[in-house]
This record gives structure tokens, C-alpha cells and sequence, in this order.
């Protein structure tokens, strides 16, 4: 009887990977046993596992381990004077593998395995390994909490009874919603097909996710509370007000070192305060539609010099999806200050932590009075949270500014949803539609449905659009003749 390895390449899975089979051969038969290692062809060569694979002693420790237990059946089948034929020590196989206590821990340590996890991964975005470490770190604290080691067999063999104890503690522990309790689901999910997939554990378990609240009107500035904030010069540095901002304990002078060939220029320096830096990056993604992990690796050479296009062309971190949004005003602006004297692979703003962003945005935007009265419905379990209506100050964040920079695109009325897609680099309209907000505004708009009465509002709206299609030149010609009007 003789015993090999066989790559089954027929049916690969979705990494490409094939899975690997023992071979059991003889005069009167041949038959395979699955093992649940799964390697990519190029890895399998001449029977066995390529030693340079980089998982290649656990998965050969797996495959021994399945060999050790056929050589055994086959040994004992012998000294039985039982008739060894393929299909037998297959059929013993099974009878072993299924009165054996399944210790699914006895591979892979859980935390081992999350270490594995995190090293393959570590070349992802800093936003997706930072939801890693947010898991790593309620799974951890959940640990601590419970007085109990976390395993495989915990999640698997009892996955309603951890889910329980794990929301119990996201919930009241944490004070987390549901939506943001499904965030932490997904990532776990993943890394428990990457475990299924590596023969960690033999099943992967299904968890349950939770019902979320569904919120038509999301937290963003509108237009003119975006224009009302670029405007607003209350904590820019100057030399003359410098002594006068640091009476302040929240503010502090920021310094962005100059590398390019104009740095003297420019002072060598480019001085601003730290609420002036939050309110300027704010605005930008207001106007670009950036997500804050983008503005941390956003280069001065990432813009299109052309004068015509003037576009600023990044690569999302994300989703590492190449974007192209052209520069408005505000942008254009924004970039011109904080590039000038800057050498091209310069970053075009100063580093700062998405928590302290957040932390200082709110801080700033209660200075300004950004008071709209908004809400923000969700559930924690099944309890409503956060309905009670509070100032906009209070609920903002730094992805407000990509909610605020599609929903405002679409205000405009001069793009439709797969321009602004585009522009937002969404890929799917399920996601995009996640950041269109229906405001009462919006609602209030139906009431000119098959109007047969041209109202001033119905005259005013079509006015608008129609002058949206001219040219600039003829834009000019209008606006001349409109202000000559209005001034009668």
C-alpha cells in the first residue's frame, strides 16, 4: 500500500488555493482523504509543500499529523489480520477523526492565530489595521472581563452562547450600538474564514448580526455652513495675535518645516494653530470627498498642475481605488496654502491623529456656534439612542466632511449619482447610497409634483438649472443684465 500527496487543482477556492489530498493506492483500489490544507499550485511541487512557503511548518505539521494516524489504522489493520485495502483505512479514518475529541484548539492557539493574522495583513491600509486592533482590543479587554481565555472552541462549539456574552459587553460595558457591534462582527468573520481556510477550525460559524436603525438625514455641514467655516479667521496664526492665541489652552502653534526650492521664500516655516490646521483639512475634505486616512498620505506631488483640469489625483487608503476630484475655490485655496516652499514629495499637511482631530473639530465648531439642532437615531440592542436632537458641534466627525462633500455635489443639480460616484471613488451604489441624506428640505421639494401653477419657487428652480447650462461667458452676460435689473 502506498501513501502520497495529491493537489486537487480542479477546484481551486476564492484565494486560488487548492486543497491537498492523501492518496492511498493499491492492487485493488485507489482512494483520497481529505486533509483541509489548501495551498496555491505554485506552492506544490514534486508531492509536497515548497519550503519556502511561509506557513510551510504548520501546514507539514498537519499533514504528519494525518499521515501518523493512516500509518497507525494501516499498522493495526495488519497486526488484526484484517484484509488492508484503500477504502478500509479510509472508512477507519473517518471513524477515528469522528470519536476523537475535536480539541479545534489543539493546531492553533486563537491568539496565535490573530498574531498570523495580523502579520499577513500588515501591508493593508492603516484604517483596516486599525479596525484589527480595535477587535485584538475588545476581544482582549472581553477576556479580562470574563476571567476567561478566549478559544476556537468557544466561538465555534457555543457561538450563540459567546454572542450573547459578547454584546452584553458591547453594550453595556462599551455603550457601543448596533451598527458598530456589526463593524466588529465583520472583522471577526473575517479572520474566522482565515482560520477555516488554514484548517484552524473545521467549521466556521455564523454570526448573527444585529438590527440597526436606518437614518435618512446624515450628519454633515451644508454648503453654506462649509462656506461659513472657510470664512471664519478667528484662530488663524498671525505674528501680531500669536501671544493673544495662546491665552487660549486649546490652541497651539503647529510648525510644517518647508523642503522646496522657494522655502526662503516662504519663511522656511509654515506657521499655523491647531484649530486653524482642523478647520482647513475640514473644509478639504468637504471639497474632495477624502476620507481623513487619505490626508494622511496626500503629497504636494499628487496634484495635477495642468491649469486647465487643476486636478488633485490621490489613492484611496481604503480601498486603494485611484481617485480624480477637481479643485473648487476652496480646495484650490487650501492647497495653495500649504503647499507653497514645499518640496514635491513633501506631505501636503501635518500629521494628526484621527482622535484628536475629532476631539478639536468639536471643540471648534462649538467656538463658531455651529449650533443646527440634529439627531442621530441608533440602536443598542433594542434600545433607541441618541434621538434626542442636539447641536451639530456635538455630533460632528471627520467622515461628516465625505458625507457633506456628496450630499452638497448633489444639491448642485448638475451631476447625477454616477459623476459624483466617481468623484467619492464608490464602486458600489449599496455603499454610496449609505451617504445620500434626505433632509426635510428635501421631503418639502414634492409639493411641486405636477404642478400646474408656475410659482415663484417653480420660476426660481428653473431658472437656476437653465442657467447652470450656459457657458461662462454667457453666465457673465446674464449675470450683468440680472444685476442691472435687480438694481432699478
Amino acid at each position: 500500500m502506498k501513501l502520497s500527496l495529491y493537489l486537487k487543482e480542479q477546484q481551486p477556492n476564492k484565494s486560488g488555493e487548492c486543497e491537498i489530498y492523501y492518496r492511498i493506492r493499491s492492487k485493488v483500489g485507489d482512494i483520497k482523504i481529505s486533509t483541509d490544507v489548501f495551498v496555491k499550485p505554485k506552492d506544490f511541487k514534486n508531492g509536497s509543500i515548497k519550503v519556502s512557503h511561509p506557513r510551510y511548518n504548520f501546514l507539514n505539521k498537519s499533514l504528519n499529523r494525518i499521515r501518523k494516524d493512516l500509518d497507525n489504522i494501516i499498522t493495526d489493520l495488519n497486526e488484526d489480520d484484517d484484509v488492508v485495502t484503500p477504502k478500509r483505512v479510509k472508512l477507519r479514518y473517518e471513524e477515528l477523526v469522528e470519536d476523537r475529541d475535536d480539541d479545534i484548539t489543539e493546531l492553533l492557539d486563537f491568539w496565535n492565530g490573530y498574531e498570523e493574522y495580523l502579520e499577513i495583513k500588515k501591508l493593508k491600509s492603516y484604517g483596516y489595521l486599525k479596525t484589527l486592533k480595535t477587535l485584538e482590543n475588545h476581544l482582549r479587554n472581553f477576556e479580562i472581563l470574563k476571567k476567561r481565555r478566549i478559544t476556537y472552541e468557544w466561538i465555534v462549539k457555543k457561538t450563540l452562547l459567546f454572542q450573547t456574552e459578547f454584546n452584553d459587553y458591547l453594550w453595556n460595558t462599551k455603550s457601543l450600538s448596533n451598527s458598530y457591534v456589526n463593524k466588529i462582527y465583520d472583522n471577526l468573520s473575517g479572520f474566522l474564514y482565515y482560520s477555516h481556510q488554514n484548517g484552524y477550525i473545521k467549521v466556521k460559524p455564523k454570526l448573527k448580526l444585529e438590527q440597526t436603525y436606518e437614518v435618512d438625514e446624515k450628519i454633515y455641514l451644508q454648503t453654506d455652513e462649509v462656506i461659513k467655516l472657510f470664512n471664519s479667521e478667528k484662530w488663524n496664526y498671525s505674528e501680531k495675535n500669536e501671544s493673544k492665541l495662546l491665552e487660549k489652552l486649546n490652541i497651539r502653534i503647529v510648525e510644517d518645516e518647508l523642503k522646496g526650492k522657494n522655502k526662503k521664500k516662504y519663511g522656511g516655516v509654515l506657521k499655523i494653530t491647531n484649530w486653524e490646521l482642523v478647520k482647513d483639512i475640514f473644509c478639504w475634505l468637504n471639497s474632495t470627498g477624502m476620507r481623513i486616512g487619505d490626508v494622511r498620505v496626500i503629497r504636494v506631488s499628487d496634484m495635477n498642475f495642468d491649469r486647465k483640469t487643476q486636478l488633485i489625483n490621490w489613492t484611496q487608503s481604503k480601498t486603494k481605488k485611484s481617485v480624480s476630484v477637481p479643485l473648487n475655490d476652496i480646495s484650490g485655496f487650501i492647497y495653495t496654502k500649504y503647499s507653497r516652499g514645499k518640496s514635491l514629495d513633501q506631505h501636503l499637511f501635518p500629521k494628526v491623529s484621527q482622535q484628536k482631530f475629532n476631539k478639536q473639530l468639536k471643540n471648534l465648531l462649538k467656538d463658531l456656534r455651529f449650533n443646527r439642532m440634529v439627531s442621530k437615531p441608533m440602536l443598542k440592542g433594542s434600545e433607541v439612542i441618541n434621538d434626542i436632537p442636539q447641536p451639530l458641534h456635538h455630533m460632528i466627525s471627520s467622515h461628516s466632511g465625505r458625507r457633506g462633500f456628496i450630499k452638497n455635489s448633489i444639491d448642485m443639480g448638475n451631476m447625477d449619482y454616477s459623476t459624483i460616484m466617481k468623484l467619492s471613488g464608490h464602486k458600489t451604489f449599496s455603499e454610496f447610497s449609505k451617504y445620500i441624506s434626505v433632509t426635510q428640505k428635501d421631503v418639502l421639494k414634492s409639493r411641486g409634483l405636477y404642478s400646474l401653477d408656475p410659482t415663484s419657487e417653480n420660476i426660481d428652480s428653473k431658472l437656476l438649472k437653465m442657467f447652470k447650462k450656459l457657458s461662462d461667458e454667457h453666465k457673465k452676460i446674464v449675470f450683468g443684465m440680472t444685476e442691472s435689473l435687480s438694481n432699478k
